[in-house]
């Protein structure tokens, strides 16, 4: 099974694929922006793409900034998933239960249920991330075991 991991905090994402890698048969890649994890997306297939919400344009360097900050990048993506009619299963994994202000301000459950609509049959669902907990990481193995199985059916 291929997964893709878009994620621009490296201690998230060294949690997030410390959990992945305890599942056998696992390929993982990761990119750490929009950009690249777009680009990542339509030259590659994968099983699964594990998504952050907010994200870089760019990848962060010592000499780049990362361009302009996205707070709604895996939104981004998933629409040109959808649009470029990608075969593939998306997760967003994201640390904020908020997003965006104002006119913009939505929560996390309630664009958890706007993904699911507009994305019907690539978005699977949202894991709300805390560093200090557990349960979260009990949801991506969930995830991803389910799919593994239904991979292998």
């Amino acid at each position: 099974m291929k997964i893709l991991v878009v994620e621009d905090d490296e201690n998230k994402l060294d949690q997030i694929s410390e959990i992945l890698r305890l599942i056998p048969n696992l390929s993982l890649t990761s990119k750490r922006s929009y950009q690249s994890g777009l680009r990542e997306i339509l030259d590659s297939r994968y099983d699964l793409i594990v998504l952050d919400m907010s994200m870089p344009t760019y990848d962060k360097s010592s000499s780049e900034p990362g361009g302009r900050f996205r707070k709604f990048a895996g939104k981004e993506i998933l629409a040109e998933i959808r649009r470029e009619k990608v075969d593939a299963r998306v997760l967003l994994v994201t640390g904020f239960d908020t997003f965006g202000e104002g006119a913009t301000f939505i929560t996390l459950q309630e664009m958890d249920k706007k993904l699911s609509v507009l994305f019907p049959s690539v978005y699977l669902g949202s894991i709300f991330y805390n560093a200090s907990e557990t349960n979260w990481a009990d949801e991506l193995k969930a995830y991803v075991l389910t799919i593994q199985e239904t991979l292998h059916a």
